[in-house]
This record gives structure tokens, C-alpha cells and sequence, in this order.
């Protein structure tokens, strides 16, 4: 009881402040990384809980939480950083009041996201205790949430992510989607993780089965909650010591495969498989994979994201060309077969089955088939989803500049005029450049692609050209209108990459047709 102290432990890469209530850590900051206003971003975000990361519960996580003021030690081994907390507690519920010793050790290594805490349960008389309530010894809990702050969870820009990997090494997703949830994964784990799109907490526990809860259920004074809590089955002994590991700290694959080799980390960890919590598209991993590798590798070549995200789209669409190519020759071909369409239309008007054999004798006869044109682009899609499912989540861009003062941070929206605290509805408080520039540089390249006999169609092909040509590019000009600068680069760069490679190809057409006449 009483008043509680702060402890002060200061690292490379942490900045951290626990409390002697609980023995638990209140703050933990990323010194190396920052949040909005530049500060150095806390991994435990609250609002106005005074829950802590690391909270021991007896039983469940639901049971009587372990506070108290607990008697801190703070000490260097070597180069480690080692904080321990102890406080005597009569265990009630195990038949006659005993005294035990509760003990907390952290231990910190210098320039490493990964801390250890190791659990001990004593025995002051040297009997055995069966420390049991409800099936459980005790729980261990990180929350209220985790940073950086956000204004919402949208599941889009900020969002929540609930993964373990069991003992097969198999990832497995635990699906929590909105407040008020809680999920239980039992069986053996290699490791649990909660995580956000740039930074996560992972728990890694020892040998013992425990049993992760994941939990979205409001805590007094936040609604917004994503907790993390590790059940200890139940045991009968006069002491006992539980370590557990927590990687704290950002999503980068070179920090977390630092434990996929013992000569990499001062744990001596080995194969953790850390890497795989990264959000990986199931179906197109393997093609995310690929783009990321070259991204990484125009980066050391010319160490600017932007740059390099310019350098993989003239890449991709290079190697795309034949199949651009071929796209508009498939248009060209479809729109100069319009009048004859037309006489069909017109001749077989109230015979569809007699309309049909004499269109697909008519693409028989010139060597045209209608699904042409959109192959190629149907082609190019997975290469899209890929980029947009990598550049939407790829961490190195957190912070990355481009073109100071205009994009300063490429994994956020660029901006050239805020006028808050003024909202407008789709636009909010930003009038920003890129989505314009995409919008502006998709219709010009539209228009590029449209033949010039398109001009002879009918006036519901024309509107419908129309429609493709200004409406698409207005509706995406909204719907990304938020999204990040890197995503939005690619996409520009593709389409004024387009605009160049149509203008050749019109080029090209127009010599040959010269060259016959």
C-alpha cells in the first residue's frame, strides 16, 4: 500500500519506466521510432487505465490480479540490464494460509527488442504448495493495447492482429474483429502475437502448455482494448520458475530474424520463425516475396524508398510491355471491327443464336478474339495486389522520406495544405497532391488507349469508353484518397510509365500505316 515508485531502465533501443505496484511495466518506449508528434512511441498505449503490461492474475486472467508494492533490484551483469522485483504473499486458497516469495525478473541486452521475464514461485516454509484455482496457476497479461496511438481501428490504416504459431511451426490467425471478443488457443505454442500494421508484442514461453487468451473486451476508461494474456496450468511444488521471452518492438524482418541464429541475438535463440507474424497475402506471398527482394535491392543500390519504389515499377512495367502491347493491338483490332459488329447487330436483330455464330465466324475470320484485350490485363492483377499488399505494410517505408517537404513519410497520405480543424466530407482536413496526379495521369492514359477508330462507335460504346475514361479514375481518386504516398507513387509512376509506352506504341502504329499507304 502506500505510494508505488517508478523504475528507470534506459537501453539502445528502449526507454522503459516500471512500477513497484505489481512489479509490472506502465511505459515502454521505442527510442529509434517515433509517434505523430515526433516523441518516441509507446508501446503501451492507454488512455485512462492504469493497467499494466505484465500483470500477474492468480488462476485465469479473470482471477484476483497479484498488486501490492513489490521491493526492486536493479543491477548490470555484464552488459544486461537486470530489474527484480519480490514480494512475500499469503497464498490463500490452498488450504492453510503459507507464505510465498513472488519474484520478477526482467532482464534487458543492450541493443535488442527482445526481453526476458523470468516467474518464481517459492515456498517461505520449503512445503510443497499446489498453487491451483480453477485449473490455473496463475496468468500473465500485456495490455491495455499497444502502440503507436490511433484515432480509430478501421481494420484499413490501423488495425489489430491476433497470430500464434504452433509447435509445427504452422501460423495460425485467431480471428477477433471487433470489441467485446475473446478467443482461447490452447495446445502447444511456439509463440503468440499481437500486432499492429508496423509493430508488434510477441510472446514466447517455455517447455509448459499454456494456455493464450486474445481479448478485445473493454477495460475501464478504453474501449479500444487488445490484450494478450499466457495461463499457467496448474502445479503442485516448493518453487518454481517460469521464463518467458517478449520481442517488443517493429515489424522489420532484419530485427526479427536476429533470432533465427544464436550468433545474432544474446539469447542465443535459435530458429524462432519471428519473421512469419509479417502479414503475407496466403494466395500471393510468394509474389510478394519477390517484389519486396527487389525493392530491398534498389534501396542498397540507391538508398532512397522512394527511388527504388520508382526504379520497381519502371522494372515491372518493362517487363510487363508485351503484355501492354498486346492489349492495345486486341483494342485496336476489336474497335476497328465495330461497323461490321454493327451490320450484324443490325441484320440478325431478334436471332441471338444466328447473331452469335455469325460474330464468332467474323473473330474466326480475323484472327481476333474478344477476351484478348482484357487477358493481358487480367494478367497484370496479381502483380498489383501483390505490390498493394506489400507497399501497404512493408515497415522500412514508415518514416521514409521522398521528395522533402512534399512526402515526408512514405507509408502515410502526402499533404500540401491542412486546414484543419475544417472537414470536408471524403477529403478531411488535407488537400493532397498524389491521388490528383494519379487521377489526372489514369484518364490521360485512357485516353491514350482508346484507337482512333473507337471514335466511330456507337453511342453506347462511346459512353461506355466515357464511363471507363473519367468516371474509374474520379471514383479511385476517393476511395485512395487516404492511402499510403509509396502505394500511391507506384501507381502514378505505372500510369505515366503508360502514358510514355502508348505514345510509342501509337507511334509505331501510325509508321505502319504510312509505310502500306
Amino acid at each position: 500500500t502506500g505510494s508505488y515508485q517508478d523504475v528507470d531502465v534506459e537501453t539502445d533501443v528502449f526507454s522503459a519506466v516500471f512500477t513497484t505496484k505489481g512489479g509490472s511495466l506502465k511505459s515502454i518506449k521505442l527510442k529509434q521510432h517515433t509517434e505523430k508528434d515526433g516523441q518516441p512511441l509507446e508501446m503501451i498505449y492507454r488512455k485512462t487505465s492504469d493497467m499494466n503490461a505484465f500483470d500477474l492474475y492468480f488462476g485465469s486472467l479473470n482471477g484476483q490480479p497479484l498488486e501490492g508494492d513489490f521491493t526492486c533490484k536493479k543491477y548490470n551483469h555484464g552488459k544486461d540490464t537486470i530489474v527484480e522485483f519480490s514480494r512475500d504473499v499469503d497464498m490463500l486458497g490452498y488450504g492453510n494460509k503459507v507464505p510465498v516469495e513472488v519474484k520478477k525478473k526482467y532482464t534487458f541486452k543492450p541493443d535488442e527488442y527482445m526481453i526476458e521475464l523470468a516467474v518464481e514461485f517459492t515456498s517461505k516454509s520449503g512445503k510443497a504448495i499446489n498453487f491451483n484455482t480453477n485449473g490455473f496457476a496463475y496468468s500473465l497479461g500485456f495490455g491495455p493495447q499497444i502502440g503507436p496511438e490511433f484515432e480509430k481501428l478501421d481494420n484499413k490504416y490501423e488495425f489489430r492482429r491476433y497470430v500464434t504459431l504452433n509447435g509445427d511451426k504452422k501460423k495460425k490467425a485467431v480471428k477477433l474483429n471487433k470489441p467485446g471478443m475473446t478467443k482461447e488457443v490452447t495446445g502447444r505454442t511456439s509463440w503468440s502475437a499481437l500486432s499492429g500494421k508496423y509493430f508488434t508484442v510477441i510472446g514466447i514461453t517455455d517447455a509448459t502448455e499454456y494456455m493464450t487468451t486474445f481479448s478485445t473486451e473493454a477495460v475501464p476508461g478504453q474501449e479500444d482494448a487488445s490484450r494478450m494474456f499466457f495461463s499457467r496450468p496448474a502445479f503442485k511444488s516448493s518453487n518454481t520458475i517460469d521464463t518467458f521471452k517478449f520481442y517488443i518492438g517493429p515489424m522489420s524482418s532484419s530485427e526479427l530474424r536476429r533470432y533465427e541464429s544464436a550468433e545474432t541475438n544474446g539469447f542465443g535463440m535459435t530458429k524462432m520463425n519471428l519473421d512469419k507474424v509479417l502479414d503475407s497475402g496466403a494466395i500471393l506471398g510468394w509474389l510478394q516475396a519477390i517484389l519486396k527482394w527487389m525493392l530491398v535491392s534498389f534501396h542498397k543500390l540507391i538508398p532512397n524508398y522512394g527511388v527504388a519504389i520508382i526504379l520497381l515499377t519502371i522494372v515491372v512495367k518493362v517487363v510487363l510491355y508485351p503484355l501492354t502491347k498486346k492489349s492495345f493491338e486486341s483494342s485496336a483490332k476489336m474497335s476497328a471491327l465495330s461497323p461490321k459488329l454493327k451490320e450484324l447487330q443490325d441484320k440478325y436483330k431478334g436471332n441471338s443464336q444466328k447473331l452469335n455464330a455469325e460474330m464468332a465466324a467474323l473473330y474466326k475470320r480475323e484472327g481476333v478474339s474478344p477476351l484478348s484485350g482484357c487477358l493481358p490485363i487480367l494478367l497484370q492483377m496479381p502483380i498489383f495486389f501483390a505490390l498493394y499488399g506489400l507497399l501497404n505494410s512493408f515497415f522500412e517505408l514508415r518514416g521514409a522520406g521522398f521528395l522533402a517537404p512534399w512526402i515526408t513519410d512514405l507509408s502515410k497520405p502526402d499533404s500540401i495544405f491542412n486546414f484543419a480543424p475544417t472537414s470536408f466530407f471524403f477529403i478531411g482536413s488535407d488537400i493532397r497532391l498524389l491521388p490528383i496526379l494519379m487521377a489526372v495521369t489514369q484518364i490521360f492514359s485512357s485516353k491514350l488507349m482508346q484507337p482512333a477508330s473507337a471514335s466511330g462507335g456507337s453511342s453506347q460504346q462511346m459512353s461506355q469508353m466515357k464511363m471507363m475514361t473519367y468516371a474509374m479514375p474520379i471514383i479511385f481518386l476517393f476511395v485512395l484518397y487516404d492511402v499510403s504516398s509509396g502505394l500511391l507513387l507506384y501507381w502514378t509512376m505505372t500510369n505515366i510509365i503508360s502514358i510514355g509506352q502508348q505514345l510509342y506504341i501509337n507511334h509505331k502504329q501510325k509508321t505502319r500505316v504510312k509505310a502500306k499507304a
